[in-house]
């Protein structure tokens, strides 16, 4: 199933933020196989994501989401700071 993941954050102020837009799927064990082997280069590049997303962001994921988005769950604080994005805090 593919979805697009719309992530606003509300701010309380008359200020605008940034948001997050991401198209992502969900997949099953037989899905993810398929895929895997049906399409590699763009399994790597999910898989890229996934460890983008755990790693540097600090979001669990279940195995079913599969990410679409060359900038995965990305939220930069400030519109023109490019070089900084959000992250969950070690827990």
């Amino acid at each position: 199933m593919a979805l697009q993941v719309d992530i606003i954050p509300a701010t309380g102020t008359d200020y605008f933020t940034t948001n997050i837009e991401d198209g992502i799927a969900l997949a099953d064990q037989a899905l993810r196989e398929e895929i895997a082997a049906r399409h590699p280069e763009a399994w790597r590049r999910i898989e890229a994501r996934r460890a983008f997303m755990t790693e540097v962001l600090g979001i669990r994921l279940r195995p079913e989401v599969l990410p679409f988005s060359n900038i995965p769950a990305v939220l930069p604080p400030f519109w023109l700071s490019r070089n900084s994005a959000m992250a969950v805090a070690s827990r």
